[in-house]
């Protein structure tokens, strides 16, 4: 479980430090398979930006929707 504001900050650390920033589905859902690797592209007032190497697209989750992704 996460939040926008946990993600910003994290990416704002690792930014600085030149990483990328990664989370994933805690569990298997709908479209998404737990374990997968996204990479987090943005991030605005409430929500996250991330793109999804399996299919080459970019998401857009809201809040309640990243309480099934955890920052990594």
């Amino acid at each position: 479980m996460t939040t926008a504001k946990a993600v910003e900050d994290k990416l704002v650390m690792q930014q600085k430090a030149s990483d990328n920033t990664y989370m994933t589905p805690t569990k298997n859902m709908k479209d998404w398979y737990k374990g997968e690797l996204l990479f987090v592209r943005k991030v605005t007032k409430d929500s996250v930006v991330v793109y999804r190497p399996m299919d080459g697209q970019l998401y857009t989750l809201n809040d309640k929707q990243l309480i099934n992704f955890k920052l990594l």
